[in-house]
Order: structure tokens, then sequence, then C-alpha cells
């Protein structure tokens, strides 16, 4: 909170920062023009514009944070690359909406939280779903499942982490950016358009990702890296087949040259570009790797990270 009644919003890892004082500054989240577009429909519909809440007539945005409280900072920090296929926009404004009904003296159940940022995603209309947010606010490795309809219930079973925590594998598991960007929006209208024209080859292929799920989940159960891994490359097979868009000369190169050391390995969400993850075949396999692509890259952007496994989810703490 600040004691002027403005909305200040800034990123550590863009190096930006604006500061809003009329509400059509912070409406215009819409617009492709639009800076911080992500916080902006976050504050927005979580009850700062006239359409959220019931607000007096011809209300001003001074005057709703005067009737709030004051004014609002909110500054972000994602130290991972656009583009990256691992959701962060959507765990990113789940985080948002998260901190904003803390502020306000309300907390979300895990469901409510997941549909809100259902709401943020296609208000900015990019597309995506649900999963991304699940993943990210539940802490821990699992399968989740929800039953058709446009509001989910999400079903989570938690499963153990040894095969993907690298600290508990022996480093057996890779992730790495590829430095190839792309925009799911893009892949993710082409496959939903050929849903919606209930396209043969596309609605086979989501029926097989469907039924990998639980043959994935049963690897994990039985700690089984080789069959995980190779549940992994069909994944990446069966991506491929829904949209050829999801790969290219770049990334096959990328997949050829590690193919002897994994036994299996994908481009993480819609895919086209960002993170790789690999599944290797040993300790020794990986550091071959390693080696092998940090002695040459295949572009000056691509570079290893390391990651674990978040137990602990979405925490909001008061200071």
């Amino acid at each position: 909170m600040t004691d002027e009644p403005v909305i200040t919003i800034g990123s550590i890892d863009l190096g930006t920062r604006i500061t809003i004082s009329e509400l059509d500054e912070l409406l215009d989240y819409r617009e492709p023009t639009s800076k911080y577009g992500l916080v902006k429909a976050a504050l927005a519909l979580s009850g700062f514009s006239p359409e959220m809440a019931d607000w007096p007539s011809g209300i001003t945005l001074k005057k709703m944070l005067e009737m709030f409280g004051g004014g609002i900072e909110i500054t972000t920090l994602a130290a991972i690359p656009k583009g990256s296929g691992l959701g962060t926009s959507s765990i990113l404004g789940a985080v948002i909406v998260a901190v904003i009904y803390r502020s306000m003296g309300r907390e979300l159940t895990p469901t409510d939280l997941f549909n809100k940022v259902l709401q943020l995603e296609q208000a900015l209309t990019t597309g995506g779903g649900w999963q991304d947010q699940v993943g990210g606010v539940l802490g821990g490795v699992k399968v989740v499942y929800a039953d058709a309809g446009l509001v989910p219930d999400p079903r989570v079973h938690y499963l153990p982490s040894d095969i993907m925590e690298p600290m508990v594998n022996g480093g057996t598991t890779l992730l790495y950016y590829t430095g190839i960007t792309r925009l799911a929006k893009n892949i993710l209208e082409q496959v939903v358009g050929r849903y919606l024209d209930r396209n043969r080859r596309c609605m086979s292929t989501l029926a097989k990702i469907k039924d990998l799920t639980g043959c994935v989940g049963e690897a994990l159960s039985q700690k089984d890296m080789p069959g995980f891994g190779r549940l992994v490359d069909q994944a990446w097979q069966l991506n491929k087949q829904l949209d050829p868009n999801s790969t290219n000369e770049e990334v096959e190169r990328l997949f050829a040259r590690v193919q002897p050391h994994v036994y299996g390995a994908k481009l993480l969400g819609a895919g086209g570009g960002g993170f790789m993850f690999m599944v290797c075949k040993s300790p020794e396999d990986a550091m071959q790797v390693r080696e092998m692509l940090d002695g040459d890259p295949p572009n000056e952007r691509s570079r290893f990270f390391d990651f674990n496994v978040n137990n602990d989810g979405l925490v909001v703490t008061v200071c």
C-alpha cells in the first residue's frame, strides 16, 4: 500500500516501471501495445473495474483507491525467459491474484484461484487452460484430472518425486533452455481449431495423450526411470502429431544430438521452443549431455537451468 492513490507496476527482470493514475490506463490490458497486461488484468478482474464490483457510477481510479485505503504498488520478478513453455504467465498470474486478494483480507481456495486465473487468461485472449496454474500453485509431483465442463474441478493425485528430483536421481533429469522462443497462443489456436472441427487425426491423438497420463503416473509410482523416459518420448511424438509446428529443424537437430544419451526428451508446454526436459540413461550420460551442449550450444541464448521439485507450492506471506 502507498499513500498516493495511484497504481505502480514494476518489473525487476525487465527493469521497467509504470504509474497508472487513470482508469482507462488500467483497463487497456487487451490492447496489443499495453504494458503489464497480466498485472492490469489481474487488478481489474479482482475488483478494480466498474464491471467487476459494485462501484458508484462514474467512479474514478483515484476514488477507488481512496476507498480501498491507498495506492497499490506491485513489483514482479520472473527469472525465466519468455516463451519458456513452463506455464510462467499462468503461474505468475496466480501469484498476483493471490497477493491482491490477500491484500484485501480475502483468501481464495485453490479451486477458486485456479478459476480466477482461467478467467484472467481468457480476458487476455492468450488461450491456455487450468493445468499450468494447478501445477504451480500446488506443490509436489502430481497427475491432475478434471471432468468436462466450463468450470473445471481438478482432482489431484500426488506421486513420488524421486524420478523427477535431480538431487535424488543422480542428476539424470535435465532442464535445458533451447534459446528458441514461441507463442503458445498460435499453437493452441491451431489445435483447438482442429478439435472444434472434429478432425479425425486430432481427436485420435488427443485420446492417446489422455491415455498416456495414467501410464506416466504408474511409472512415477513404480519409480521406473526407463519407463518414464520412454513415456516422455511418446508424449513428444504425440505433440508433433497434434501440430507439426510444435517442432522445427533447429529443435530436431538438438534432439538428434542428445538421443543416444536419453530414454526420452520433449519440449515443455505447447512446443515450438522454450525449455527441453530430458531423462538421461545414467548420471554419466547426463554429464556427457551437459559437456556437449555447454561446449557447442545450438545458439547463444541456450543454457542449462538447475531445478528442483517445489513441495510447498504457492506461499503468500504478509510483512
